[in-house]
């Protein structure tokens, strides 16, 4: 499988914070001192070596998470994210970027624009969401592919009603969104998660409820032995109660996990009952569970990019000082980052 973050951010997309670049700045010439750089190659050899973190912002988008396996693709929430990756998945498509956005301007269904004569048979993509808070769905009238008649699209989450509803509620009002979810073009249908789980292609996918206000889904995707979990969006009373014991079950061994994350220890006692993990909790379950990877995600909007990589570093030391070695792989999860699992 591949896996490709378009979003990591939560509650609210975030432009860069004002600090991020003096903050990598300082950083950077601090190193090319060290370094006594002193022609051009040995400062473009500097740079190719800069870790990622210093080169690359870790991004404001909110939570859309790609996963491929061959033909197949799986598209995990749909967060401000979505947005590029439907810029991507539209390359080759009938309508152009600047085609859809006049009609969204003047209100119109993309269908009223002539297509041009370009060999496209359309794709059928497969929506997982784990809730339908906005910050989950937001990105979904900018989804290009949603515009195209040949594209369908299944929906699945907690409740096929609840979904309708949600993202009919997005853009029923002309003042809020010209265009309402039923002119989009695209076929799309809206569905609940089958207790027993869900084969897409190669792909086999369960989901387990998680505590959240108003409810979540986590799900684990499995392919050719090795397997994933996107959980987002949870917070456990207590890391020792049976809910918690179910979720290490849920996750357990899993090659990758893609954890909420949102709260640093201190936070997390300041906001308890909100619904979200602070990283040394979350990373107490896939310690207990012996996941092979883990990324923190749906960061915080008020978190620049050195409040998340110190949070990382800390982590990375708690992980070490609670388990005694350091086997597990322990990053941030990074717009634009794609993974092999």
């Amino acid at each position: 499988m591949k896996v490709k973050f378009w979003g990591v951010r939560g509650s609210i997309p975030t432009p860069a914070h004002s600090t991020d670049s003096v903050w990598k700045l300082e950083k950077i010439i601090n190193s090319a001192l060290k370094a006594r750089l002193e022609d051009n190659k040995s400062i473009r050899k500097f740079i190719d070596e800069l870790p990622p973190y210093l080169l690359h912002p870790v991004g404001g988008n909110t939570p859309c998470v790609e996963v491929r396996h061959g033909d197949d693709l799986i598209v995990l929430d749909a967060g401000s994210g979505l947005r590029p990756l439907g810029l991507e998945l539209n390359k080759d498509a009938v309508f152009s970027e600047s085609e859809l956005y006049l009609a969204i301007e003047a209100g119109h269904k993309l269908t009223q624009y002539e297509r041009r004569e370009i060999d496209y048979d359309g794709i059928h993509l497969n929506f997982l969401i784990s809730h339908t808070h906005w910050d989950h769905l937001q990105g979904f009238p900018f989804f290009t592919p949603a515009y195209n008649p040949d594209t369908t699209i299944a929906i699945y989450g907690r409740s096929d009603e609840e979904l309708a509803k949600a993202f009919e509620i997005q853009q029923m009002a002309p003042s809020m969104f010209p265009i309402a979810l039923g002119d989009m073009g695209s076929k799309i249908s809206f569905n609940t998660f089958p207790a027993e789980g869900l084969t897409i292609g190669g792909l086999t996918i369960q989901a387990m409820p998680v505590p959240h206000p108003g409810g979540s889904l986590a799900f684990r995707i499995t392919a050719e032995g090795r397997s994933m979990v996107y959980a987002t969006d949870y917070e456990f009373s207590s890391i020792d109660s049976d809910e918690a014991g179910d979720f290490v079950n849920f996750i357990k061994n899993a090659d990758l996990l893609i954890s909420d994350t949102q709260y640093t220890y201190l936070e997390g006692a300041a906001r308890e009952g909100w619904g979200h993990s602070t990283s040394f909790g979350a990373m107490d379950l896939a310690m207990r569970a012996g996941v092979a990877a883990f990324y923190m995600f749906h960061h915080d909007p008020t978190h620049d990019d050195a409040k998340l990589f110190a949070n990382l570093e800390k982590t990375r030391a708690y992980h070490t000082m609670m388990s005694g070695r350091a086997q597990m792989a322990i990053e941030l999860a990074i717009e634009g980052m794609t993974l092999e699992v």
